[in-house]
């Protein structure tokens, strides 16, 4: 069995990064598999656009360093035939290249996998702007990897319409949730909270939040209609107010997995999701709408009590076993 050369995510508080990265490296810790884990030592910057999720110049320093680090890894005969190089984000130009390139001059196996979260193969992706050149990055990228891990269906089967590759290559597998810090959150009484999670752009509509609280604040006058990103929560202090809210409203145009959603689920927040993207595949059909008039009718019944949350949330924690079973 060969070595695991890991490349996580750059940590960023607002997304999945950290909690997924701390359990991962416990999980290869735990195994007692060799493995290398590849973080390069590049500071993080100490602001973000409002709304935003990386930061495009320092992704690319930190991925840059992370290429530079396999191939020294390569020259120094640490990765060897039979190793794998595992990325939790294989949207990475260069890296597919990059290895196939040195398995070639060094006359190596060393397979590639890990996780797609997203690209242009979506129509709604913010990526889809890139598909003149992203495209052909995509198809390399599914052409080089062994195996790709992905959030949903709903993400395998828009690459297999939309791009070339072995569908036998996608494995769906869902994401961790951090239930490590979600299963201590303090269970409080459920307040007339309705929670809107998105990121404040085009492709999550934001607006339409605002729309609903208009319509619903005069009905439900002391209900707080909170949009997160407006407010500057730590981990813990969103954690807590999911907590205690009582619904959680989606209005996205796109998505992949859902990790906003699924955590508020795991706290009870009843989900008031369209009808369309990953939610059918996770959420049953009574929390699902077609129209905004539909949405405000559910998030009505969810603040009257006439429709409760599911009993458990998709939190996936077998998916790190499946991504590093050979």
């Amino acid at each position: 069995m060969g070595k695991i050369i890991y490349l996580p995510l750059e940590h960023i508080e607002s997304r999945y990064t950290t909690h997924m990265d701390r359990d991962i490296l416990k999980y290869l810790e735990n195994s007692g598999r060799e493995f290398v884990r590849v973080y390069p030592d590049i500071p993080s910057p100490k602001t973000m656009k409002a709304g935003s999720f990386l930061d495009a110049e320092f992704t690319i320093r930190f991925k840059a360093a992370q290429i530079e680090e396999v191939a020294r890894l390569y020259r120094e005969d640490v990765i060897d035939s039979g190793d794998i190089i595992w990325s939790s984000d294989l949207w990475h130009p260069g890296l597919p290249e990059s290895i196939a390139y040195m398995n070639y001059f060094a006359k190596k196996d060393v397979k590639l996998r890990g996780l797609i979260h997203a690209g242009s193969f979506t129509d709604t992706d913010f990526v889809r702007d890139m598909e003149r050149w992203a495209k052909n990055f995509e198809d390399t990228l599914f052409d080089i990897a062994d195996e790709i891990y992905c959030g949903s269906n709903f993400i395998k089967n828009d690459i297999i319409k939309k791009r070339m590759i072995n569908p036998d290559k996608l494995v769906v597998t869902g994401f961790p949730l951090d239930t490590e810090n979600l299963d201590k959150v303090e269970k409080k009484p459920k307040e007339d909270i309705v929670v809107f999670s998105g990121r404040n752009v085009d492709e999550k509509q934001p607006w339409l939040f605002k729309q609903m609280e208009d319509r619903l604040g005069d009905v439900h006058g002391s209900t707080q209609f909170i949009n997160t990103l407006e407010h500057n929560f730590s981990k813990d202090e969103y954690y807590d107010l999911l907590s205690r809210a009582k619904v959680v409203v989606s209005f996205a145009l796109q998505e992949n997995f859902g990790f906003s959603i699924a955590e508020a689920v795991y706290l009870g927040c009843v989900p008031i999701l369209p009808n369309r993207l990953v939610y059918p595949e996770f959420y049953g059909k009574q929390y699902l709408y077609d129209t905004f008039d539909n949405a405000c009718d559910k998030v009505n019944m969810a603040l009257k009590g006439n429709l409760l949350a599911p009993l458990s949330g998709n939190d996936y924690q077998e998916a790190i076993e499946r991504w590093f079973r050979d």
